[in-house]
């Protein structure tokens, strides 16, 4: 991967709170330039930092995002770095938001910029990701699948668009120590379906428990962001890798769920390789 050490452009979504605002603020700090964006709220700290600012709701019809796109890359003439941050914490109920916020407007606000940065022939687009997207949860089944599908769509878009000087990339966090967590960051509990209450409070209350402990510290976490936008330290002289997970709690838990995928395959492999045609 070649090195990018000079300025580069970011277009971040979901700056309001969280990692998208830890990214802004590093990205900032190290001399780049940075596109916040975010959904109705305040950005007064990132523009008092240099940042420029859109307000920008990914789950607005393409139309307007390609208007947004056009508008963002007036600013300093291109985007170098597409970080898609956008997340949805809502009740499992609302599968239609869920996907609508976490899949479809990230699909979106790709489409949007890709042609301006297919243009220049260099960049790389970086999904926000998560352990979420790697393993099977109670309760959380619904955001857990969104982040599933991010991943298989960055790994297919990456193929796509290596060839054009490109790269795209899903970095799987584990649990880190931001807002994320809080009650005010997400809608209230809901379990409409009696038999599932009891297990809905369970991870609800272990969720909460958790809150203020997570492992992850954003600051180091945004800092790898940082090297593998601008192909330096653990990233200088390698090609950018297919996905990454950060994080502890992200290595234990994937490689278990990687262990226990391996040895059901094997389990089971008679079975499956028993519907081929006859030789």
């Amino acid at each position: 991967m070649a090195s990018q050490s000079s300025e580069l452009v970011w277009l971040i979504t979901g700056t309001s709170t969280g990692l998208g605002r830890y990214l802004a603020l590093a990205a900032l700090a190290r001399g780049d330039k940075v596109i916040a964006t975010a959904r109705g709220r305040s950005f007064a700290k990132l523009e008092q930092k240099g940042a420029a600012v859109l307000e920008l709701d990914v789950t607005s019809p393409l139309e307007g995002l390609h208007e947004v796109a056009k508008a963002a890359v007036s600013i300093y003439g291109r985007i170098d770095v597409l970080v898609n941050n956008a997340v949805e914490e809502a009740t499992p109920e609302e599968t239609l938001d869920q996907f609508n916020t976490n899949v479809f407007g990230c699909l979106n606000i790709s489409r949007a910029f890709l042609p301006y940065m297919r243009e220049k022939r260099k960049g790389k687009i970086i999904w926000i990701g998560s352990i979420g997207g790697w393993m099977a949860s109670p309760y959380c089944g619904l955001y857990r699948a969104t982040k599933w599908t991010l991943r298989g769509i960055s790994r297919s878009l990456d193929k796509e668009i290596t060839p054009l000087g490109l790269g795209s990339i899903c970095v799987g966090f584990g649990y880190f120590r931001t807002t994320f967590l809080n009650a005010d960051q997400r809608s209230p509990p809901v379990s409409k379906i009696a038999d599932y209450r009891d297990i809905s409070q369970e991870i609800e209350m272990s969720l909460q428990a958790y809150n203020g402990n997570q492992p992850g510290d954003p600051e180091k976490g945004v800092q790898i962001l940082l090297d593998l936008a601008h192909g330096t330290g653990a990233f200088s002289g390698n090609d950018l890798p297919g996905s990454l997970a950060l994080g502890s709690d992200a290595y234990n838990f994937i490689t278990a769920e990687v262990k226990d995928e391996g040895s059901n395959l094997e389990k089971w492999k008679d079975v499956t390789q028993s519907t081929d045609f006859d030789a």
